[in-house]
């Protein structure tokens, strides 16, 4: 009995100084590999987000992100029942999005704040009226604009205006212009080319076609109204994504 054991004891250690060794090569290999896949992960993702929220398409302001402070209204300046219907379809999508934030759209029939959205459904060829009207010049063939008004000191946004050519676009278009806009008149104001599931990718003649939120663009939405402040740059957004992504 006692043989026995010391035999054992004796098998065990020698099983061990060949194992461990190996153990400690498997582990490693794994830390690499699991290493090398978040990274892959990150650059992705890392690029949408400095695509939308770091870049503009236009306006002052580049390289910081720019967002409401407050919670804006939504009003439909023209439009019929069914696009309001549809818009405020669309105000859900988003405050689903923003419901782990401080941040709520309100769809209303008129303004009563100095802080809202205001959305026309109109003719693209009422783009140029309107736009003076609200103090811009809209770009020639468009289907979908949205003009964005920040303090250019602090970032924050206090006025946007969005316009859709609803006579150019079928409905499930009309849904996903409408989106887009509304979701780039919180802040967001650049394409993306890196997942077409991004309500907000455009690739050459592509401008896409997603009808709701990618899972990314919800992400998103949540870093910036929970994590971001207007005047944050790329190294907070990189912060932001590392501590709060996913989670």
């Amino acid at each position: 009995m006692h043989c026995w054991l010391r035999s054992a004891g004796v098998s065990f250690v020698v099983m061990k100084r060949f194992l461990l060794p190996l153990i400690l090569v498997l582990t490693g290999c794994n830390e690499i590999t699991a290493s090398k896949t978040q990274r892959e992960f990150k650059k992705p993702v890392l690029r949408y987000l400095n695509d939308v929220l770091i870049k503009k398409d236009f306006g002052a302001g580049d390289g910081r992100v720019v967002r409401w402070i407050e919670s804006p209204e939504v009003v439909l300046m023209e439009g019929s029942p069914e696009h309001r219907k549809l818009l405020n379809g669309v105000v859900d999508q988003l405050n689903g999005a923003l419901k782990g934030t401080p941040m709520r759209l309100r769809s209303m029939e008129r303004s009563t704040s100095a802080r809202f959205v205001e959305v026309f459904m109109v003719p693209r060829s009422r783009f140029g009226e309107v736009g003076r009207k609200c103090g811009f010049d809209p770009p020639p063939n468009q289907d979908g604009f949205v003009w964005v008004k920040w303090n250019t000191k602090k970032k924050y946004i206090f006025r946007a205006t969005v316009l859709i050519a609803v006579d150019r676009l079928k409905a499930g278009m009309l849904q996903h212009v409408l989106l887009e806009e509304m979701t780039q008149a919180l802040g967001p104001l650049g394409d993306t080319t890196v997942t077409p599931d991004s309500v907000m990718y455009e690739k050459g003649r592509d401008h896409g076609k997603a009808p709701m939120l990618g899972e990314w663009d919800r992400r998103m939405l949540d870093l910036l109204y929970g994590h971001l402040k207007p005047g944050d740059g790329w190294s907070e957004v990189e912060a932001a994504f590392a501590r709060f992504w996913g989670k």
